[in-house]
Formats: structure tokens, C-alpha cells, sequence
């Protein structure tokens, strides 16, 4: 616009009332700017009970692992010493080398008597191998060496141990952390009927155990007895060799017998004795330890795929298998 034209604009006369008109258009837009200032201005505004601050977003949830076959991690072994009361614990622990603080399933074993947990080396590596971390204290009375006591005495000290263990383990800051909701107890020979004291007899029981698994045990007063016997609140895993030289076979078929649902029970054949299947990483052995972990599986996780696994990992290889599920 000219100069001219500026002028005859400041030369145009007036409509009668416009300047009326033109304040209460101005008034009219000022009032609608307030209401919107007023409408937006919470949404602006931090959370409440943080004035000014920005809102954090919720840390990431921690990565579960599933157990995997044999084999699938490398791992690392360690010797931790704990105690209870007046007695030692050496224990094995072997940990899966996965990311730093994910969540790992753990399975605690009981050795048998006059052993100790590295005749066993090979099954918990390579139950590890699969994503357990494992737990395997020497139990003082029941471990070779000095010490030795009657079997029975030295199995009740033993279901005391395992528990105890457990609770100093889960207090430690270790590579991994552990899932509360996947935690199973395993034993061998008279580690087994320990381990069938702590499943069956209700005074023995552990709420944050999930599964047992009983290899090779033998029934006694404690863990079958009529007094004591209450029943799995768990799913229960039981093998034995027909061929046990110590006759422990049917103390397998009592066992299967008087748990309740979910439970498995495995016959070990081709002429394997009490010791082999839970020692010697041969072929057959490893199929019969990929069986407990696909049980492992089952137990924690409910998984229809880990249960027919472990059916085929067992009857390929010839075992014996009943199942009530």
C-alpha cells in the first residue's frame, strides 16, 4: 500500500457504531483466548505429586529364560562356603554364562551317601548347560570322608541342609538372579529319599519349591511312612535302573504310587546300575537328563511341547515310562 492509499484510508469517514462493534469484537476474542489457555494448560502440566518434574517411564522388565537342551550355554563352576548352625557347606554352584541379570530357573541336588556333588559333575554342568543354575552342597555326615553317618541320620540332616542353602543362595548378588517361580530340588540315592522327605512328608515341605525329582531313592519311615504321608503338593519325577544293585526299583513303584498328579516315573534298562545314568555323560545318559529338564520345563511353565519332549527324549532311547499328568 502507498501513501495515497493510506490516507484515504484515515480520510474514509466513520459508520455510525462501528467502533462499538470493532471494542466488543476485540473483548469477545480476548475472552476466547483465555477459555483456550485455560483448556490446554493442565495438559502441560507434570503428574501429580511431582510438580515441574518430567514423568519417568517404567524400567524394563527383566528377561525370563526358558530352558533350552543340553548343551546350549557355556558355563562357569564356583565353590561357595555356607553354614548351618555348627555345620559346613561346601557347595558347587554352576551358572549358566547368559546376559547379565537375566532370570534363570535353579535346581538344588542332594548327593548320595559316602559321595559328594563332583561325582556328579557331568549331569550338573550339563543341567546348567540347558539354563539351570545349579545348587549342590556337601552335606556333612552323608558326603565321603570323616564323618560318615547311618544312612537315616544323615538323610534328615541333609533335608535340613538343602532349604538352608537355598535361602543363602537367593541372598547372594550373583551374574544371574534366580525365578522364584521355577525352583526344583533333585537328589540321588539316599540324596533321593531325601528328597522324597522334603516332597512328600508335609513337615519337610518348601512352598518355594516348584518340582522334585527322586533318582535312585529308597522309601523310608519318613518320607512314606503313614504318619507322615500327606502327598506331592508338586509334580514329582522318579527313575530308577531295573537293574539296581541296591534293589531300590521298587521303592520307584511305591513312590509312583502314593504321589498325586502331575508325576512321571522312568525304567532305566540295558543293564544300567545305581550310579551310571546319574555320573557318566554317555549318549543314553544325556537323553535321560534332557528328559528331566524337559520335566523341569513341564512343571514350571505348564508347557504341553516341553512334556511331549520329554515323552520322545525318554522312548526313543528305550526307557520305561508311566505318566499321569
Amino acid at each position: 500500500m502507498d501513501a495515497g492509499d493510506s490516507l484515504r484510508v484515515r480520510d474514509m469517514p466513520m459508520i455510525a457504531g462501528c467502533g462499538h462493534v470493532r471494542r466488543a469484537r476485540i473483548r469477545a476474542a480476548a475472552a476466547a483466548a483465555l477459555v483456550v489457555t485455560a483448556t490446554l494448560a493442565p495438559v502441560a502440566m507434570a503428574a501429580p505429586g511431582t510438580p515441574g518434574s518430567p514423568v519417568v517411564p517404567p524400567p524394563p522388565k527383566p528377561y525370563i529364560l526358558k530352558l533350552a537342551r543340553l548343551h546350549n550355554f557355556a558355563t562357569s563352576t564356583h565353590w561357595l562356603v555356607f553354614h548351618r548352625g555348627r555345620r559346613v557347606l561346601r557347595t558347587m554352584v554352576v551358572i549358566p554364562r547368559v546376559t547379565k541379570g537375566v532370570v534363570v530357573p535353579a535346581i538344588e541336588f542332594a548327593h548320595g551317601w559316602n559321595s559328594n556333588p563332583v561325582v556328579y559333575a557331568s549331569m550338573l554342568r550339563a543341567w546348567a548347560s540347558a539354563g539351570f543354575l545349579v545348587i549342590a552342597p556337601t552335606s556333612p555326615g552323608m558326603a565321603r570322608g570323616r564323618g560318615l553317618l547311618s544312612q537315616g541320620a544323615a538323610s534328615a540332616r541333609q533335608a535340613a541342609d538343602l532349604p538352608a542353602v537355598l535361602t543363602h543362595v537367593l541372598s547372594l548378588k550373583l551374574p544371574v538372579a534366580v525365578n522364584r517361580s521355577a525352583i526344583a530340588f533333585a537328589g540321588h540315592s539316599d540324596g533321593g529319599s531325601t528328597v522324597a522327605t522334603l516332597a512328600f512328608n508335609r513337615g519337610y515341605r518348601d512352598r518355594r519349591v516348584d518340582a522334585y525329582l527322586i533318582f535312585s531313592g529308597g522309601r523310608t519311615s519318613v518320607n512314606a511312612g503313614a504318619r507322615e504321608w500327606r502327598g506331592n503338593a508338586k509334580p514329582v519325577f522318579i527313575a530308577d535302573s531295573y537293574a539296581d544293585q541296591y534293589g531300590d526299583f521298587p521303592s520307584a513303584g511305591g513312590f509312583y504310587a502314593q504321589a498325586r498328579a502331575p508325576k512321571v516315573m522312568v525304567g532305566i534298562g540295558r543293564g544300567e546300575r545305581h550310579l551310571p545314568p546319574w555320573a557318566d555323560a554317555t549318549p543314553f545318559n544325556q537323553a535321560l537328563w534332557n528328559a528331566t529338564v524337559d520335566f523341569a520345563s513341564w512343571s514350571f511353565t505348564g508347557s504341553g511341547a516341553a512334556l511331549r519332549d520329554m515323552v520322545k527324549d525318554l522312548r526313543v532311547r528305550g526307557f520305561g515310562v508311566r505318566l499321569d499328568a
